[in-house]
This record gives structure tokens, C-alpha cells and sequence, in this order.
């Protein structure tokens, strides 16, 4: 559930080109604008409604979250979880069983780490511009990203942009077994001030709190 979230999450943040080229077409060049701004940013706080679907099980689940980011610390708030991380080290609290897992935060075990939010997606997609639209005085352009490797769990994405406000609006992953990943973004505040203590787990706030340290 920890690996699914965090990968879900990294897909919501999708500030993912890497370097313009003269062969990018229309949607790649907007992306890579869109990027560009979001890794400007020194930090950000965002709440967003996730919702995950399978109409083939007809089942359908929706929650709302929010995120601090600063650099590669993040502390994620969802589905009755919060994972923590201060690029060391990742806590993943549990409020049903008022558990907290320690791990060690190392890439290689499977993490996703905030440098990845802004190249992961760059690397072996194709990009093509799907839909436009207004809202308002506002321009919306819906952006679609597949999958060169085809053994991805997930066969396209979509993510919704606000060309005038160069913002992320939503992001959607649709996997091959039919489950379909939603974020939308409700706000978000960039280059907000953050303390470092935000980023750590304060077992002191939850009396009785379970500790497995598994590092």
C-alpha cells in the first residue's frame, strides 16, 4: 500500500520532462514548461481528492489527502495513513492500529525519492495533446502519456492542465486490470515556509503509538 501511494503520488506531482529538443512536439514543450515552474519551487502544500475505480469489480473508493513538500522531504496524508520522509528516513503511521514503520529511504529498495517526480515519466513516454477546453477565461488541455515499455503495470496516463496558470489541475493512471487512479488537485501553495520538524515523526503526539523499527 506504502509503494502504491507513493507511486500514485509521484504520478500526481507529474513534473517529469527532461531537457526541451526540437523533435518535442506541442504536448511534450507544455510539460516541459509546466515542469520547469514546478521545480522552481523550494517547497509546496497541496490537498488534492484521490479516488481509485474498477468498473469491471464495480467498486469505487474515494478519499481526500494533502502533501508538504520541500525538496526531497514530503509528508504525505491519506487513506488513514501518513508517510512521512526526511530523505533519510521514512515513517509510515498507521491511525486504525496506532502503528509507525521505520524504514531506512533508499531508491533502490523500491522508493519513489522527490528527484524522480521530476524525471520518471521523462524517460520513455509519448506525449500527445488529447483534448482542449475553456474554463472560464482559463484555457485546459488534457494531455495524454503511454508507455513505450509495454510490460507497465499501467498503459496510459492523463493529466489535465491549466495552460493560462501553467498548474497541474488532475492526473489519472489506467492500469491494464482495469483500475483507474484519480487525483485532483482542490490547491496548491508553492514556496510556503516549512520547519525540518515537519518531516519527522514525533511518536510524543500519539500516546501508546507502536513502534517497528525495521531498519
Amino acid at each position: 500500500m506504502k509503494k502504491l501511494l507513493l507511486f500514485v503520488f509521484a504520478a500526481f506531482f507529474l513534473n517529469t520532462l527532461s531537457a526541451q529538443n526540437p523533435k518535442q512536439n506541442e504536448a511534450e514543450k507544455l510539460m516541459d514548461k509546466i515542469s520547469k515552474r514546478y521545480k522552481a519551487f523550494k517547497s509546496m502544500k497541496a490537498d488534492f481528492v484521490y479516488s481509485i475505480e474498477n468498473k469491471q469489480q464495480k467498486s469505487q473508493e474515494k478519499q481526500k489527502g494533502n502533501i508538504l513538500v520541500k525538496g526531497n522531504k514530503f509528508k504525505l496524508d491519506i487513506a488513514n495513513q501518513l508517510i512521512i520522509c526526511d530523505n533519510k528516513t521514512i515513517w509510515t503511521y498507521s491511525r486504525e492500529i496506532n502503528e509507525v514503520q521505520v524504514s531506512n529511504y533508499s531508491p533502490k529498495e523500491g522508493a519513489i525519492r522527490m528527484d524522480d517526480i521530476f524525471t520518471m515519466y521523462g524517460k520513455g513516454f509519448l506525449y500527445k495533446i488529447i483534448e482542449t477546453k475553456k474554463d472560464g477565461k482559463n484555457e485546459i488541455a488534457v494531455i495524454e502519456l503511454t508507455p513505450k515499455d509495454k510490460k507497465k503495470k499501467f498503459f496510459k496516463i492523463k493529466v489535465t492542465v491549466d495552460k493560462t496558470n501553467q498548474t497541474i489541475v488532475s492526473s489519472q493512471i489506467f492500469e491494464k486490470n482495469g483500475t483507474i487512479h484519480t487525483y485532483l488537485v482542490t490547491n496548491q501553495v508553492p514556496n510556503l515556509k516549512f520547519d525540518d520538524n515537519q518531516f519527522a515523526f514525533d511518536a510524543k503526539k500519539y500516546p501508546g503509538v507502536e513502534i517497528i523499527d525495521l531498519r
